[in-house]
């Protein structure tokens, strides 16, 4: 299971080599303008050859990383590791893996905000179940609904496609659990020291499971 976190470290308890990734990543961020309040966003699912999203992909995965988001990284995270990372993403897209990105729609070039993955389970005794990996938030557009906007729209797609359970997993004591659990997510337990956080100390793993229904 790969599940994650969209939530913020304190910037007191990250070490330094964390804290000059997050300097650097700032300063080649320094051109976004700052978010709006009422932001417009439209959602989208992307199919495996739409590449040309790949640049702010890894613009987004290196913003989460460098703030402590916990998605399976180390920090500080190259570039290369990044598309890296992105392109077998791509590659596993089709009718059992599947993309959505949130795109600010008062952006002429419809910049990426935040980003989520469903994963359909594929065996036999399963098919009624999915698993939420890698849900993402760029750290200039959080606190505006994205991460709810876009698990609803995970939901609703597995539901459509005959998946009545999805589970996911996210750093126990992290901010991303106050967040599952006001989408009506369940915590069905921890498991410890399961994996390095973005900064290198071993956390626990909170496991979360949600039932869909019709509306």
């Amino acid at each position: 299971m790969s599940l994650h976190s969209v939530s913020t470290l304190a910037s007191a308890a990250i070490p330094a080599r964390m804290q000059a990734a997050q300097m650097a990543h700032a300063i080649a961020c320094s051109s976004v303008p700052a978010p709006s309040a009422r932001r417009s966003v439209t959602l989208r699912q992307l199919a495996s050859h739409e590449l040309q999203w790949l640049p702010e992909l890894c613009d987004l995965l290196i913003d989460s990383v460098h703030r402590g988001a916990s998605l399976g990284f180390l920090a500080p995270l190259s570039r290369y590791a990044a598309l890296e990372y992105w392109h077998g993403v791509f590659a596993r897209l089709g009718p059992r893996h599947k993309l959505w990105v949130a795109c600010a729609d008062e952006d002429p070039q419809g910049r990426l905000l935040g980003t989520v993955q469903l994963s359909l389970c594929p065996l036999a005794n399963a098919h009624h179940r999915g698993e939420v990996q890698h849900l993402m938030v760029h750290s200039q557009a959080r606190g505006q609904g994205l991460a709810s906007r876009l698990m609803a729209r995970l939901e609703s797609s597995a539901l459509s496609q005959g998946r009545s359970l999805l589970v996911l997993e996210t750093p126990s004591g992290s901010q991303a659990e106050a967040v599952y659990a006001h989408l009506g997510w369940l915590r069905a337990g921890e498991i410890p020291d399961y994996g390095a956080c973005a900064e290198g100390r071993l956390q626990g793993a909170a496991l979360y499971y949600k039932r869909l229904q019709q509306p």
